[in-house]
Order: structure tokens, then sequence, then C-alpha cells
């Protein structure tokens, strides 16, 4: 199990390190689409289609990291009790509601992928396959995280 946990933990720290360079990217194309559009008072017309697209990305690799580190917002009624079996078979449970959630996406994004893949953005004229991946990938990370959580969760259940 450990080799799968650094496994994991070392795809943690990729999706980390490139929403970061994407939000970097994201960042300084949108510094140069404002100050051509106020300052050179011309625009970059694919400037908006290509921040959203950036953005995508971000949201679902940042939340593969935000997963593996705990970070994702939550409403935990049942923090406050002091029993740590039943903290470890909940901390499971959640992971295991956050799997099926995620499985459902990768699902979906690789439909989105086989139906839709084959249109080009307005703009950019982008295949969308790339922008749909991010689903598919996003989703597929998010449920290999939760899976490894969950029996992280349950397995220090059974040692407490």
């Amino acid at each position: 199990m450990s080799g799968i946990r650094a496994l994991a933990k070392g795809l943690s720290a990729a999706c980390d390190h490139a929403a970061g360079w994407l939000l970097l990217a994201l960042v300084l194309l949108n510094g140069a689409s404002v100050f051509m559009r106020y300052v050179v008072g011309d625009s970059i017309s694919w400037s908006e289609e290509g921040i959203r697209y950036l953005a995508v990305w971000i949201t679902f690799l940042g939340s593969v990291a935000a997963s593996w580190h705990d970070e994702h917002l939550d409403m935990n009624l049942f923090s406050e009790l002091d029993w740590p079996v039943f903290q470890a078979f909940h901390r499971s449970f959640l992971h295991l509601l956050n799997l099926a959630f995620s499985a459902i996406v990768a699902w979906q994004g690789y439909i989105y992928c086989v139906l839709n893949g084959a249109q080009t953005a307005p703009t950019t004229g982008l295949p969308m396959i790339y922008i749909y991946a991010a689903l598919a990938l996003g989703g597929a990370l998010l449920t290999f995280m939760h899976l490894v959580k969950a029996v992280d969760s349950a397995l220090s259940a059974r040692r407490a």
C-alpha cells in the first residue's frame, strides 16, 4: 500500500505544480489582455476563451491536490465526537462518497470526449477534446485519490 500511497502523493504534487503554472499563465494572459485592450487599444481575440479553458484545467487539477491534502471545504457534524474508530469509518465513508461523485465526473467527461471531442473552440480553433479531457482526467485522478484515502481511513479504523 505504501507504493500506491507514494504514487498518489506524487500525482497530487504534479497536479499541484501544474495547476500553479496554469494559474500563472492565466494571470499573465489576463494581464496582457487588459493591457492590450486599454493601453494599446486592440484586444487579444482569443484571451477570454483561453482564460476560461485554463480555469477549467486549474479547477480539476487543483481539486486533486486539495483532496489529497484534505483541504476541501466540508461541514463535518461529527468532528466533535472523540471516538477514533467512528472518526476513521466516517472519514472512509466521506471518501467513498467523493469517490462515487468523482467516478461519475470521470465517466461523463469520457463521454463528452467521445461525443464532442471533434468539435473545435470558436475563437482559438482548439479541439474541444483538450478541454473535455480535464473532466475525464481530473475525475479519474480524484477517484484514485479518494480510493487511496478511503482505504487509509479504513485501515486506521482497524488499528484503532
